[in-house]
C-alpha cells in the first residue's frame, strides 16, 4: 500500500511542478503514515493527494486493481476527473523518461 501512495505522490508531483510551478507549496502531511519522502505540493494537488490518499487507505482490495478497471467508483465525479488529468499527464511525463516501471499497474 504505502509503495501504491509513493507513486500516486510521484505522478500528482510531476503534474503540480509542471502545471502549478509557480504556486506556493507545502509539505503534504497524511495522518498515522510514514512516507519514505516528503513531497511538497500547492493547496489544489495536496488536495487531491489526501484524497487520493484516503482512498486508497480505504479500497477494500488486497491486490488494489488499477482504479480504471475497478467496478467500485470511489472517487466522485469531480476528484475521478482530476486525477485522470494528473495520470495522463504525468504517466506521458514518465513514458518520455523510459519510467515503464511506474506505468504498468496504473494503465495495465
Amino acid at each position: 500500500m504505502k509503495k501504491d501512495i509513493s507513486i500516486l505522490l510521484d505522478f500528482i508531483y510531476v503534474y503540480c511542478e509542471h502545471i502549478h510551478g509557480e504556486a506556493k507549496k507545502s509539505p503534504v502531511l497524511y495522518k498515522n503514515l510514514d512516507l519514505e519522502k516528503t513531497v511538497c505540493l500547492c493547496k489544489e494537488c495536496s488536495d487531491l493527494a489526501i484524497y487520493a490518499i484516503d482512498r486508497r487507505m480505504d479500497c477494500p482490495f488486497i491486490h488494489k486493481p488499477p482504479c480504471k478497471k475497478c467496478e467500485i467508483r470511489c472517487y466522485s465525479e469531480d476528484y475521478r476527473e482530476e486525477i485522470r488529468k494528473v495520470m495522463r499527464y504525468s504517466g506521458t511525463y514518465f513514458i518520455r523518461r523510459g519510467r515503464i516501471d511506474y506505468l504498468i499497474k496504473y494503465f495495465l
